[in-house]
């Protein structure tokens, strides 16, 4: 049963699950195009994940002619793993390319939460309410290509680089933006204790308008509804098969 904590004038926590995704066989593939998609300059990230093993695993991809151009990926260097993003333009030039600069522990929940309007070189990438950027290459003017052929979430297009680990209220808003140096739209979607906020049934309240891409489980939900998608994009379809998180980022 959907749970509500009321938490002063910034609306409601939200006490939900996560899906286990086992990083051998599970994760979860779109098929074709996000329904409705256009291409923008704009575009929200916000997730939170809980990984348990070191290696370069996908969160999110989406594929034109096998060519990589929406990649949200944790990665690592040595021992320590990290949060990267890029998103490129329908010729593979950059718009936004950058990652967190504090490793992440293993078993631990983190809240991503990144936005970019390259019509003004402008990009934010928060880890747990906290900066944490870094360019890998500088923003660009260019538009993001978002009308791709499929997306995936879990590996890459072709069912490799499987993640393991945990997801939870995956948020994805291509065409959209919001400027999260301002606390006040931080706290749209994670609340001063690092806990998650309503995000509305669709994940239209951070913004008035549903994003392509929201995924979500409260609290006791069947799994399996994970792959439903309470955005406009269309569902997904799960190879594998998910699990209830044994944690929360709601905890």
């Amino acid at each position: 049963m959907q749970q509500l904590l009321m938490c002063g004038g910034n609306g409601a926590l939200r006490v939900v699950d996560g899906a286990d995704f086992d990083g051998t066989f599970d994760y979860m593939k779109r098929g074709a195009g996000l329904t409705g998609a256009a291409d923008s300059k704009k575009g929200i990230l916000s997730f939170w994940l809980n990984t348990w093993a070191v290696g370069s695993n996908v969160i999110l991809r989406s594929d034109v002619a096998g060519l990589v151009y929406n990649n949200f990926t944790v990665g690592n260097t040595g021992v320590d793993i990290f949060f990267f993003m890029q998103v490129y333009d329908s010729s593979g030039t950059s718009g936004v390319n950058q990652n967190t600069t504090v490793a992440m522990n293993i078993g631990t929940w983190y809240h991503i939460l990144a936005s970019w309007d390259c019509a003004t070189t402008t990009s934010h990438l928060y880890k747990s309410d906290v900066s944490d950027q870094h360019f890998v290459s500088a923003n660009a003017d260019v538009t993001i290509d978002y009308t791709h052929t499929d997306w995936v979430v879990g590996a890459s297009i072709t069912g490799t680089l499987k993640y393991p680990g945990y997801l939870a209220e995956f948020y994805y808003a291509p065409g959209q933006y919001l400027d999260f140096s301002s606390v006040a739209n931080r706290r749209k979607f994670i609340s001063a204790s690092c806990k998650p906020f309503h995000l509305g049934t669709d994940g239209s309240l951070p913004t008035g308008t549903a994003p392509l891409m929201y995924h979500h489980l409260d609290n006791g939900e069947a799994v399996a509804n994970f792959a439903t998608n309470r955005g406009t994009g269309g569902n997904f379809t799960i190879t594998g098969t998910l699990a209830t998180s044994a944690s929360s980022p709601s905890d």
